[in-house]
């Protein structure tokens, strides 16, 4: 029976096998595939029992490794600290060695100074300079500062009492260059001319005696006795004339102190909210000098260039506040005419002005619509004083630049147009010629510091 595992006629392949029911050669294949398994089984399981010590070995190894080199970093990290530890203390004793010798020099210096008695500026203190922050220095120089200014106001009121009480005072303060204190007089070797005005005044007093004496002549015919008492104010009133005279600012006064204030600095790349304030009390400083009528005229035209106090204003405020630091005025050369009495006084002055910045032309003086670039320009300015302010100004372009030649003195000046134009107009405001005037070239005169 083949179905029962019968073997067939001889040479025939038996295509299945009794009791299995799956053909021989699948049968070995599957045969040869778990006796495969089986090895590799053994194989695996030998390998791994083998190596299993080993990767104890390892594991343990990693760890020991790992503990070692974490006692490493905190030995480390012990070494660093004592060594930084080590460096603050000797900083501490540094910083009080250090405080201990600064605190003995300022003793001894103070000491020192108590001793001699006399004190030293802050850029004269080597030693503190050092020590001290620069807050501290700032303020040292501003409180010195300070003290600069009040000996300096104080030394100038007193020139100006000093000079008042001579005759020969206002001349004193004309030959002075704006800004500074009047040249000492030279040691006269001859008597001093008499002053025409004193001339004036003595003759004046004079005719009154002998009109005094030709009324009580007439008073004594008429049998009335003329009054002391008017006699006797006639001297003090021309005495009070003569010293409200010296006591008067003249153009050439008025236009010192306008420039004083016009050359103060004033930053213009700061905050407007801390840069108006200056403004404002510059232009007060600077308007305090002109009247309230105050005029700028062109002298070819004579058409208002500033009409009136509220344009000047205007003006000037545009130009303190968008010229900066570097704006400043200089008169090189003055003329000063002078004149008795409540007669107004004129000044013509040869000034350069450096960064000025002016409202662009055509549009409002206050430069809000716009201003020019900063610019030099080269003028000749006719200050008129009247009642102790400066009431008008003419003004001219020196164009030949005669202001800024030093060579270019009085003999000079006085034939050249511009000179010519001025004066005709100083004659026409006083109903006459324009008199006699003082010269000062300040190119000649020697500046301090």
């Amino acid at each position: 029976d083949v179905g029962r595992g019968a073997r067939g006629p001889q040479g025939a392949t038996p295509t299945r096998i009794a009791g299995r029911g799956m053909p021989a050669d699948k049968r070995r294949r599957s045969r040869s595939r778990s006796r495969k398994k089986a090895t590799k089984a053994r194989s695996e399981s030998s390998g791994s029992s083998g190596a299993a010590p080993k990767n104890r070995a390892t594991k343990s190894d990693r760890r020991k490794g790992e503990k070692d080199r974490e006692r490493g970093k905190e030995k480390k990290n012990e070494r660093s600290d004592r060594k930084e530890e080590s460096q603050k203390s000797a900083s501490r004793k540094a910083t009080v060695s250090a405080a201990a010798a600064a605190s003995d020099r300022e003793e001894d210096e103070d000491e020192d100074e108590e001793a001699s008695g006399e004190g030293k500026f802050a850029w004269e203190d080597d030693a503190g300079e050092d020590s001290a922050s620069l807050e501290a220095r700032v303020a040292l120089l501003e409180v010195e500062n300070a003290a600069l200014r009040a000996e300096n106001s104080e030394l100038k009121r007193r020139l100006m009492e000093a000079l008042q009480r001579r005759p020969a005072g206002r001349a004193a303060l004309v030959a002075s260059k704006p800004g500074q204190a009047p040249p000492p007089e030279p040691k006269p070797t001859a008597p001093p001319p008499e002053d025409p005005r004193r001339a004036r005044l003595a003759a004046a007093a004079a005719e009154g005696a002998s009109a005094r004496a030709q009324a009580r002549q007439r008073h004594r015919e008429e049998g009335v006795e003329p009054s002391r008492e008017a006699e006797a104010s006639e001297p003090a009133k021309a005495k009070a004339e003569e010293e409200d005279d010296l006591m008067r600012r003249n153009a050439v006064l008025l236009a010192n102190d306008a420039m004083e204030a016009y050359n103060e600095p004033i930053p213009n790349n700061i905050p407007p909210e801390k840069r108006l304030p200056l403004v404002q009390e510059k232009l007060g400083r600077f308007l305090g000098a002109f009247g309230d009528k105050i005029q700028i005229l062109d002298l070819k035209s004579g058409g208002a260039v500033i009409k009136d106090r509220r344009l000047f204003g205007m003006r000037y405020s545009c130009v303190f506040r968008e010229s900066g630091t570097k704006l400043k005025g200089t008169v090189h050369k003055r003329f000063y005419f002078d004149a008795s009495g409540k007669k107004p006084t004129y000044c013509l002055d040869f000034e350069m002005h450096e960064s000025l910045v002016t409202a662009t032309p055509g549009t409002p003086p206050d430069g809000k619509l716009g201003v020019r670039e900063p610019r030099t320009e080269h003028l000749a300015v006719l200050y008129e004083e009247k009642d102790g302010k400066i009431a008008r100004m003419w003004l001219k372009p020196d164009t030949e630049k005669l202001g800024l030649d030093p060579t270019a003195g009085e003999d000079v000046l006085v034939r050249t147009d511009l000179y010519q134009a001025f004066a005709a107009k100083i004659a026409e405001c006083k109903g006459g010629s324009a008199g006699e005037f003082i010269f000062n070239n300040y190119h000649d005169t020697p500046s301090v510091g």
